[in-house]
């Protein structure tokens, strides 16, 4: 049985269509240059489960698309922040929101004449 070809948007798909990963990236996205701590990015995801949110981010990191970074300060803290590699999906991030801008957008009830 032939491998099956390889296909670079499925494999991407497979990756980032994961509930929460898009926006995580989007968040640390517009954060650059700073870092966010875990707390922040729980905020931006309107409260995400904890759990969730260091299971998406422990994969990011194994996926080399987002940076753990320890702060040595009492108490310890730490900060997330893009990779290069995770930095090159900014235009993705930007145009999936451009388009959502543009075609996902709520329409605006129009009033009724009196």
């Amino acid at each position: 049985m032939p491998d099956k070809e390889f296909c670079a948007i499925s494999t991407a798909t497979e990756l980032l269509g994961q509930k929460w990963t898009l926006l995580i990236i989007h968040y640390l996205h517009a954060a650059r240059p700073r870092r966010l701590r875990f707390c922040e990015l729980q905020k931006k995801l309107g409260g995400l489960n904890p759990a969730t949110l260091s299971q998406r981010l422990k994969l990011l990191e194994a996926e080399g698309l987002v940076e753990r970074i320890e702060v040595a300060s009492l108490p310890p803290v730490v900060e997330y922040t893009l990779t290069r590699q995770g930095s090159d999906l900014g235009p993705v991030v930007e145009g999936l929101g451009s388009w959502g801008g543009k075609w996902l957008a709520p329409k605006a009830k129009a009033k009724p004449k009196r």
